[in-house]
């Protein structure tokens, strides 16, 4: 049975097929913490590009990273339209995923920043699990703005390149 894909929107993705994540939950009591069901697509034309027994970990690595763009969006009051910048991704994992078992990915938040009362980062811990196996863990850090800073912040830091 095929998953329904989350809308690209909160994953910042135009073509469908590039959506991850098939459901992003909070998890009831539990605080901060989220969690999301990988879509499994072994045809994928990036992912798997050359036959696997297995799901490639930058696939999983991809799913995670959307995690937290998602989790923005969806529950932190993060506007659309907002850029996502990558400070920091902590990877490591035990064991390989395999090809035909749901990868769910569970993520809490911590160490919110904000500014004039608008988030503007955050990191998140994640697990990625086949049922009770634990595949790895994922640590990122993100920092997001409104599109007129993101464009200040590229045109101060695109001055100081000498050529």
């Amino acid at each position: 049975m095929a998953q329904e894909r989350i809308d690209g929107r909160y994953v910042h993705k135009v073509v469908p097929r590039n959506v991850l994540l098939a459901r992003v939950e909070r998890r009831v009591g539990e605080g901060e913490c989220y969690e999301a069901e990988m879509v499994m697509d072994t045809d994928h034309p990036f992912f798997f590009e050359h036959p696997l027994d297995h799901i490639p970990a930058m696939m999983l690595v991809e799913a995670g990273r959307q995690m937290g763009i998602a989790i923005s969006h969806m529950f932190l009051d993060v506007p659309f339209g907002y850029l996502f910048a990558t400070q920091g991704f902590d990877i490591h994992f035990t064991e390989f995923a395999e090809l035909h078992e749901p990868v769910v990915i569970t993520s809490s938040v911590s160490d919110k920043k904000f500014r004039r009362a608008m988030m503007v980062g955050l990191k998140l811990e994640g697990r990625f699990a086949q049922g009770a196996r634990q595949l790895g863990r994922m640590t990122g850090e993100f920092a997001m703005m409104p599109p007129e800073l993101w464009r200040r912040y590229r045109r101060r830091q695109m001055l100081r390149v000498e050529p």
